[in-house]
């Protein structure tokens, strides 16, 4: 075996061990003889390979990934008449130029390794990752060009859900499904589809319109999903959350939504996922990233009310390598045809403040919108009344903005949170961002600022100053979920002082204007006769009601060991019936 050969013996069986830091040592330390170009090749591969892992997380080290890869080109430059014929030179050269984001340099290099080896069937397939390569480096040159042309990714043009049966053997009837899907409230004109397509895992396609939009849902066989990488919408129990672990198969709930308003859509399709299975141990919403409880579905099934709009979209945050410029942006708007919601260039003292305000906003369109996804055209709703009072009593109006207006230049083309380069994965050109009117007058005039601007309102010790103005669709919606599960809060407020039980009322101010406050049960004959204490400015009153009307009531909530039960959230009794027991709800 000759000097070569063995040193490149050693290279490869360091790099197994992930020792790729010791080999560019020890390849520096090599006399000039030794540095062959083999040598070297693999050196910059080395190189290229540390930096891959250092961007991903896979090693720690202070080593820049960038200043990696640049001497890795510079090696590849040095050794250009040695590897012009070398398709390793060539295809170490592409990925180098691609890691370092130089994709357009990078595709002349990938395409000529496809000149240089064979065509026979076992060469192509050795070499399968470079045409993979070739075509994400034209996709991420597309996208940086002109990233409002690109197709949406598929959760953000259709409601995708998948439903995890209790038990593993459930196998749904679909007829009796189609059946029971066409005897919904508001669904007319259905007609479906039975296919069994074993490369799509497809049982079931669905036509119909829903209270005058047209809809259409496949119901799909889903074989081995790994749900990791999903927040956790709802409550799970520990019995439950240790079952996920173990149900890794289920049912597609595939909805393509119409025009109307989202939460009456997402209730249509709950409603058809508790049909295909009945007995639900959780329902993963792929377009929202987030995981919802079985016993959460059930219950809002069961009501007439629609589900409360948080559960619809979900919060993402990103942040540069040292916890600043915070992007934070909703994922599950899109969907329904209306804009995800997104703040750029946030900071760590603004992220409380800021999580408020987007999830005000997307209340807002999501419960009061009448639109659908059957248009191609961009559309930025406007939101005309301010969606908060900020600390100091000044209101908060805001612009929505498209983000690719939105961008600064200089993030256009950088790995910033929110350049349009870290958008090629996550988001779309639908998304907007929150921008800030100065004042009402401003507002009227759409002279609008960057939302930073208002960042002496928006600190993270006024966050629990500062109050969200609900929108009233969601406030009528508040109400009648509350008036639907009012008899489970009477039953325990009975129990009042033992059990704590606390009432959201309608209230006059000192100048007679209406507010709203939480006060305690401290005694409880019905909705329309009780007394309550009211904690003002540290004073705690006392307050009679009688023969009240049913209004004075909006919502309730009942506060047990880390729970707190509200009408929403009625489910955890069923998740934990040990608390049903304390409070004596026990049927």
């Amino acid at each position: 075996m000759t000097r070569e050969e063995e040193l490149i013996e050693k290279i490869q069986q360091m790099c197994d061990e992930n020792r790729e830091a010791e080999v560019i040592e020890m390849i520096d330390a090599l006399p000039e003889e030794e540095r062959t170009y083999k040598i070297v090749g693999l050196q910059a591969r080395t190189l290229s390979n540390l930096a891959a892992n250092i961007r991903n997380g896979y090693y720690d080290s202070n080593q820049e990934p960038d200043a990696l890869d640049s001497r890795a080109l510079d090696i590849l430059t040095a050794t250009a008449e040695e590897g012009k014929d070398d398709p390793n030179w060539w295809c170490r050269n592409g990925y180098t130029r691609m890691n370092l984001r130089m994709e357009a340099e990078a595709i002349p290099y990938f395409e000529h390794v496809m000149t240089l080896i064979d065509d026979d069937p076992e060469t192509q397939e050795f070499w399968s990752d470079v045409p993979e390569a070739i075509e994400k480096c034209r996709q991420t040159v597309s996208f940086l060009e002109h990233p409002s042309r690109q197709t949406p990714p598929y959760g953000k043009t259709r409601s995708w859900m998948i439903a995890i049966p209790r038990d593993e053997n459930h196998v749904p009837d679909t007829d009796l499904a189609a059946a029971c899907i066409a005897g919904i409230e508001g669904v007319e004109n259905l007609t479906y589809e039975l296919t069994d397509d074993k490369e799509t895992g497809t049982m079931l396609k669905i036509y119909g319109s829903f209270k005058g939009g047209s809809f259409e849902c496949e119901i799909d066989k889903v074989t081995a999903f790994n749900p990791n990488g999903l927040k956790y919408g709802t409550y799970f129990n520990k019995a439950d959350t240790d079952m996920l672990t173990k149900r890794l198969s289920g049912y597609g709930i595939d909805l393509k939504p119409g025009r109307g308003t989202p939460m009456e859509w997402l209730r249509l399709q709950l409603l058809i996922a508790d049909i295909v299975v009945p007995d639900m141990l959780a329902l993963h919403d792929l377009s929202s990233h987030q995981a919802l409880s079985g016993l959460w579905v059930k219950s809002v099934v069961k009501s007439t009310v629609p589900p409360p709009p948080d559960i619809a979209f979900n919060i993402e945050t990103e942040c540069n390598n040292d916890g600043g410029d915070i992007w934070m942006y909703t994922t599950g708007m899109e969907r329904f045809g209306l804009p995800d919601i997104e703040i750029m260039h946030g900071t760590q003292n603004h992220e409380r403040c800021h999580n408020i305000l987007i999830k005000t906003v997307a209340r807002s369109l999501l419960c009061s919108t009448d639109t659908g996804t059957e248009s191609d055209t961009h559309w930025q709703p406007k939101i005309n009344s301010p969606i908060a009072i900020m600390a100091g009593g000044v209101p908060l109006y805001v612009r929505l903005l498209p983000w690719e207006e939105a961008i600064k230049d200089g993030d256009r083309n950088t790995d910033a949170p929110g350049s349009i380069r870290t958008r090629l994965e996550r988001m779309n050109s639908q998304s907007c961002v929150l921008f800030a009117y100065p004042d009402e007058q401003a507002a009227a005039e759409d002279l609008y600022q960057p939302l930073w601007m208002m960042d002496d309102y928006l600190t993270n010790d006024m966050a629990d100053n500062m109050q969200s103005l609900i929108d009233g669709k969601e406030m009528e919606r508040r109400s009648r979920v509350t008036a639907e599960r009012m008899d489970l809060m009477e039953r325990v407020a009975h129990n009042a002082p033992q059990h704590e039980v606390m009432l959201r009322l309608w209230l006059e101010d000192e100048d007679g204007e209406p507010t709203d406050k939480w006060a305690k049960i401290t005694k409880y004959t019905d909705r329309h006769n009780f007394e309550a204490e009211i904690e003002d400015n540290g004073d705690k009153i006392g307050i009679r009601f009688v023969n009240e009307p049913d209004g004075r009531i909006i919502s309730w909530a009942i506060p047990i060991e880390n729970f707190i039960i509200t009408a929403d959230s009625a489910y955890i009794l069923d998740a934990e019936p040990w608390l049903k027991e304390q409070l004596g709800l026990q049927d």
